[in-house]
């Protein structure tokens, strides 16, 4: 989720940020609206990993994983806030369509609460709702300040593909393999596994990453084709194009190296923000939060509800 990137991004962005009197104690979340998170981020850990993940020690200063998932929900709210004091400035708002939408939502979430639930996080549907605008309309912040980032990346640009290689420190051991590898009937991973210096036959290449002649030779096969012989440095090198398009895997890195540009294009205006405005919640709930209570409580898919009602 867009929201969810752009809060591990700030967290690692914050560093050395002089704060000064640029902290800004905020009327922050309720009790209840805070448990709506932080139950569901508990239960999705419980699911996975049990609930003694808990108790775990997570740093040298004898940190809990319950107090770190606490101290992490904390700071991704205050985010949510942040970004929408950022979008009201910037006249970016829920309109009453949204909301209705939002509405729907919360509605639907709150339906499917178990009495445990309820009773653990002691939330109504109008904290849904709330927690549910504050979140869209962060996203919409971010949707709105990243639709102008150029970040059309081509499949060409994109491109994966798999290779298999041949790597001596001999020409003349090279000419000979290559001559091998020209008889009909040959196998290519024969050869590499019998003859090749290097610790790796098979290869998965993306464009861009490597560069020079040996990007040049492996990108320039069909797939099938088996390259001339090539020089870098001190190792001859000879290739088999066994994949010539990996649709899937350049369909992933093309999300990739867009999300990258998209992130650049929001972390600017964001973090000069930030800067100006250190938001901090003063309320002291936070202090006494108990996850080891209400175990019966499964509820664990705000977010995916929110996805699923407003995909990207």
């Amino acid at each position: 989720m867009a929201i969810l990137l752009v809060s591990s991004f700030s967290m690692s962005a914050c560093r050395g940020i002089p704060l000064e009197n640029k902290t800004e104690q905020i009327e922050g979340y309720t009790e209840s609206q805070a448990m709506i998170v932080l139950v569901n981020e508990r239960n999705r850990y419980k699911s996975a990993f049990t609930e003694d993940i808990l108790s775990l020690t997570v740093d040298e200063e004898g940190q809990s994983f319950e107090e770190k998932l606490t101290e992490n929900v904390k700071t991704f709210l205050e985010q949510v806030k942040l970004l929408c004091m950022l979008a009201d400035e910037r006249g970016i708002i829920v309109n009453s369509q949204e909301r209705d939408s939002i509405r729907a939502l919360s509605e639907s979430y709150y339906g499917m609460l178990s009495k445990e639930d309820l009773e653990l996080i002691g939330c109504d549907m109008e904290d849904i709702q709330l927690l549910y605008e504050d979140y869209f309309q962060a996203d919409k912040l971010i949707r709105t300040l990243t639709a102008g980032a150029n970040s059309d990346i081509s499949d060409s640009e994109a491109k994966v593909i798999e290779v298999q290689q041949i790597a001596t420190a001999s020409l003349k051991k090279a000419l000979a393999i290559l001559k091998l590898c020209k008889i009909d009937g040959s196998d290519f991973a024969t050869m590499a596994s019998r003859y090749s210096e290097a610790d790796e036959i098979t290869l998965r290449l993306e464009r861009g990453t490597i560069g020079g002649l040996y990007e040049d030779t492996a990108f320039s096969l069909d797939e099938g084709e088996i390259s001339n012989i090539i020089e870098t440095g001190s190792m001859y090198y000879i290739f088999k194009c066994t994949n010539g398009y990996d649709e899937e895997a350049t369909r992933q890195r093309k999300e990739r190296l867009e999300a990258a540009i998209n992130t650049e294009a929001f972390s600017g205006v964001y973090q000069s923000y930030k800067d100006e405005h250190n938001v901090r919640f003063a309320e002291d709930f936070w202090e006494d939060v108990d996850l080891f209570s209400g175990m019966d409580s499964t509820v664990d898919n705000f977010f995916e509800l929110y996805d699923e009602s407003f995909p990207n």
